[in-house]
């Protein structure tokens, strides 16, 4: 599989997104107070006449992109990846093309559902650039041109101010989705920060705050609790999980450090794999469901090994303070909490694929304070 076909497999192309990372456990970054310098203002949305001309003459152009599933099994040789290489020399000749007609081109991407086929967006001459990609590509008739009030490189711009801005709480920014904004994910202390940058930036960023949108503070599941992510709880094993919190107490909407040790407690070797760090989610005291999360980006490695009766490994853990429950705001307020260790814990098949199910940790108390 080519570089190229490896970086368009998902749905967005040229997405351009920036880490940050994660300030020290229980540390309050403090607001910083804007550049006396304006922002640039936005880029000026096309006049009606570029809006429209490129409709008559550009059975490509659609206002909306239709979505909706599209059968594949998942393997790398699937109908998803079969479909995307035959287009591949396709995508190169537009990212070319737009790097040409830098001062309209705004994004390219896949879509991939109810039939994959190319998106391409520009700011302007919609039916000018309809004409010369219908030339240019193979496929005439699988790519559908859009149009964008910004071009990438004003987003581009746009989003390193951003990073430089809100760095003490920045978790991470991209651009080049498909909504055409720029996605700003927040700590969960950053309430302030987001509002300040939506009042600064209107409607050409899409700003979260821990698990939750800004300012509606929604989640797009309508979920009020924390749940891992993958896999299913396991009950089958004789492992136990102590949970040690590094600090307390904890600052509201501050990320904490943990360490896990995961005991075997049977009578027969336990062949344990799992990943490193494990993640902490956070309850109520007595309570079933977890309320508080780690919001951050995790780069984790693989760990385990064979343990043998009593034997333990130690793994560690990052948690966070993000809430769940719009209810609750952006952070748990303080008060009185427990945290679990979510740590997986794989199942291999020599002939079968790996079973993926974790264990929780048994609770340990977690203070949480203005």
């Amino acid at each position: 599989m080519t570089a190229t076909r490896d970086a368009l497999r998902g749905a967005t192309l040229l997405m351009a997104m920036v880490g940050i990372a994660g300030c020290a456990a229980g540390a309050s970054p403090t607001l910083p107070q804007p550049s006396a310098t304006p922002s640039p203002s936005p880029v000026e949305s096309p006049t009606q006449t570029g809006r429209s001309a490129g409709m008559p003459g550009c059975p490509n152009f659609v206002e909306v992109v239709e979505t909706g599933p599209f059968p594949d099994d998942g393997t790398e040789d699937g109908p998803l990846a079969r479909e995307q290489s035959r287009l591949s020399d396709d995508v190169e000749a537009a990212v070319a093309y737009g790097a040409e007609h830098a001062d309209e081109y705004a994004s390219i991407r896949f879509e991939n559902g109810p039939r994959v086929r190319i998106v391409i967006a520009f700011t302007g001459h919609i039916a000018e650039h309809c004409a010369a990609l219908r030339e240019l590509l193979e496929f005439s008739e699988e790519f559908e041109i859009i149009l964008r009030e910004r071009t990438e490189a004003d987003l581009l711009a746009m989003q390193q101010e951003i990073v430089d801005l809100a760095r003490p709480f920045l978790l991470s920014a991209g651009s080049g989705g498909v909504e055409g904004v720029i996605q700003v994910s927040l700590r969960a202390n950053g309430e302030e920060m987001a509002r300040h940058l939506v009042e600064r930036y209107g409607d050409a960023i899409h700003v979260t705050v821990g698990v939750l949108s800004f300012p509606d503070r929604t989640r797009p599941d309508g979920l009020t609790t924390c749940s891992p992510t993958l896999g299913s709880l396991r009950r089958d094993t004789p492992l136990r999980a102590t949970l040690v919190v590094d600090a307390a107490p904890v600052a509201s909407g501050a990320d904490f450090t943990a360490t896990v040790r995961v005991a075997n407690l049977g009578i027969s070797d336990f062949d344990f794999q799992s990943g490193s760090p494990a993640t902490a989610v956070v309850y109520l005291p007595g309570k079933v469901d977890a309320i508080g999360t780690y919001a951050g980006g995790i780069a984790g490695v693989g760990a385990g090994k064979v343990l043998g009766p009593l034997e333990s490994i130690d793994i560690d853990v990052v948690g966070g303070t993000a809430s769940c429950d719009p209810a609750l705001g952006y952070a748990l307020p303080p008060g009185s909490y427990e945290v679990r260790a979510v740590v997986d814990a794989y199942a291999m098949h020599d002939n079968g694929p790996t079973d993926i199910g974790y264990i929780l940790s048994e609770a340990a108390p977690l203070t949480i304070v203005p």
